[in-house]
């Protein structure tokens, strides 16, 4: 089955990630990378994850919550603001008011009744490695600023999208990042100075092309 290609701007919506292992850790920077809300529940928290924690357990609260130091990761500098990590065993009520919820603990029966209790209760939920019990699925995918682009297997073969991230990485590179920025810099400005569709498109084609041929960002 081939998934519906849809970008969700998750700007400060609440993600819980139920897992503290390697595999919670990727979808932890993941989901601060794009600008969620991350609340981690786990009874034990791997090494990496362990890094963003402000010094780890001496910091937790009398709810058994800690909140994030990013100096070791490579998360933007709010992100210590949007997690928050709940050292005790999931319940059920963690999902309640999230707006996504990844399971990835080494449990599949735990994976599979987590991601039954958010289908019920129609929340958008992904469990690590069980297709059949997510709703969506994490594509591969490239960010540089706001340009993003990402490939899906329909869950098939991870290893033939990161080959393809792979191959697409030598075109989506820093510098089309930063181009992309600057045309949204200008979109407003070219818009109102040129009256047609055809005259906007020839226009942002022609500062696009003399970016590229040039090597360089133009003067805005």
């Amino acid at each position: 089955m081939a998934y519906f290609p849809m970008f969700v701007d998750m700007t400060e919506r609440e993600c819980l990630i139920v897992g503290g292992g390697k595999v919670a850790y990727r979808k932890v920077i993941v989901m601060l990378d794009f600008g969620a809300k991350v609340t981690v529940v786990a009874e034990d928290i791997c090494d990496e994850l362990r890094k963003l924690t402000i010094d780890d357990i001496a910091s937790e609260d009398k709810t058994g919550s800690y909140t994030a130091n990013i100096e070791n990761n490579q998360t933007d500098s709010d992100a210590a603001d949007r997690i928050t990590f709940i050292k005790r065993k999931f319940e059920r009520k963690d999902c309640d008011g999230m707006e996504m919820v990844i399971a990835a603990t080494d449990d599949n029966a735990l994976n599979h009744e987590i991601a039954e209790y958010c289908k019920a209760k129609d929340i958008m939920v992904n469990a690590v490695d069980q297709k059949a019990d997510c709703s969506f699925i994490f594509p591969s995918y490239i960010k540089e600023k706001n340009l993003v682009a990402a490939f899906s297997s329909g869950g098939n073969s991870p290893v033939l999208t990161q080959y393809l991230k792979g191959k697409e990485q030598e075109v989506l590179t820093p510098f089309l990042g930063e181009l992309n920025e600057y045309m949204g810099q200008i979109r407003e400005k070219v818009i109102a100075q040129y009256d047609t569709e055809a005259e906007r498109k020839r226009v942002f084609k022609e500062i696009l092309c003399a970016a590229i041929d040039n090597g360089r960002i133009p003067e805005i």
